[in-house]
């Protein structure tokens, strides 16, 4: 009688009782949440054959300060687009020779979310004026740029831009 009721433990400790103790539902996972995917324009000011700065913005909301004009990609827009429209409503741009500078992820870039941003190199032949987020819009000489009231990475990104100006080709992205 008890190798009977030994080898029934054995069976129902081996074989049932994890089965029993196993989970039916999953753990619930947490929701995924990809970040927002945004987009901005180093645009270069020429006028009369001469380069006279880029431009930049005063923020209009909330993160204040100074930044490179810019902002998200919408849903089925590609990023080349969403970033001609952005600088169409923001400083009032039409962008020519338009090309990809570079893309920053790091997840503390902007307070408020984790973003994504595609930076892009274009060139404008008339000055910006301020339009939806933009508080104002102005042209700033490369020696003049305020890196202390710059939001978000934008120093990061300007300082990038500097060195690819100065030569430096490997701060750009070859071909994405």
């Amino acid at each position: 009688m008890f190798r009977k009721f030994k080898k029934c433990f054995i069976f129902l400790s081996l074989i049932v009782l994890p089965l029993a103790a196993s989970p039916q539902d999953p753990l619930p996972q947490p929701a995924h949440k990809p970040p927002i995917l945004t987009t901005t324009a180093i645009i270069e000011i020429h006028e009369g054959g001469d380069f006279k700065g880029i431009v930049l913005i005063e923020r209009g909301k909330a993160p204040f300060g100074k930044a490179i004009p810019g902002g998200k990609v919408e849903y089925g827009e590609t990023v080349e687009n969403a970033v001609r429209r952005e600088m169409k409503e923001e400083v009032n741009l039409d962008l020519t020779d338009l090309r990809q500078f570079h893309v920053y992820s790091d997840p503390t870039r902007d307070f408020r979310h984790h973003s994504v941003e595609v930076a892009h190199l274009a060139v404008a032949y008339q000055f910006p004026t301020a339009g939806d987020d933009a508080a104002k819009a102005f042209v700033v000489k490369l020696e003049d740029i305020p890196w202390d009231e710059l939001a978000f990475d934008h120093a990061q990104v300007l300082k990038d831009y500097l060195e690819y100006r100065s030569g430096n080709q490997s701060v750009s992205m070859a071909k994405p």
